[in-house]
């Protein structure tokens, strides 16, 4: 049986991961429209493997797909900032920042479910 203290952890983390990709979806939805024509698989797949979270059986598995594809995301998101003319240097270099702490929020939220996994020969509970 699994302890309470992971099942909520776990979700925890999964709820955290949905948020991040809706806000990284919301970001890739307010760009020009050829930068989200060109990035909509990227982000897409991004929303999928979030969405798929909530219901996956292997939720480590889910989770770990969902950053994956929310990094890559984030990344697309970076480079058709600094593409664009409009944008200066320190304009997206703060959105660089900014996004890396969201996905550092994902990376801790991820550590801390790990964390509350029970030791194999620990009762549940």
């Amino acid at each position: 049986m699994t302890s309470a203290k992971l099942l909520i952890g776990g979700a925890g983390a999964a709820a955290l991961t949905v948020r991040v990709t809706r806000s990284l979806y919301a970001r890739w939805n307010a760009l020009p429209e050829g930068d989200r024509e060109r990035l909509e698989p990227v982000a897409e797949r991004a929303r999928r493997s979030a969405l798929d979270l909530r219901g996956a059986l292997d939720r480590e598995r889910a989770g770990a797909e969902a950053r994956a594809d929310g990094a890559t995301l984030a990344e697309a998101i970076i480079e058709a900032a600094a593409g664009d003319p409009e944008l200066d240097a320190g304009e997206v270099l703060q959105l660089r920042e900014d996004l890396a702490r969201e996905l550092a929020r994902l990376s801790d939220a991820d550590i801390k479910a790990s964390r509350s996994a029970p030791e194999p020969d620990t009762p549940p509970g």
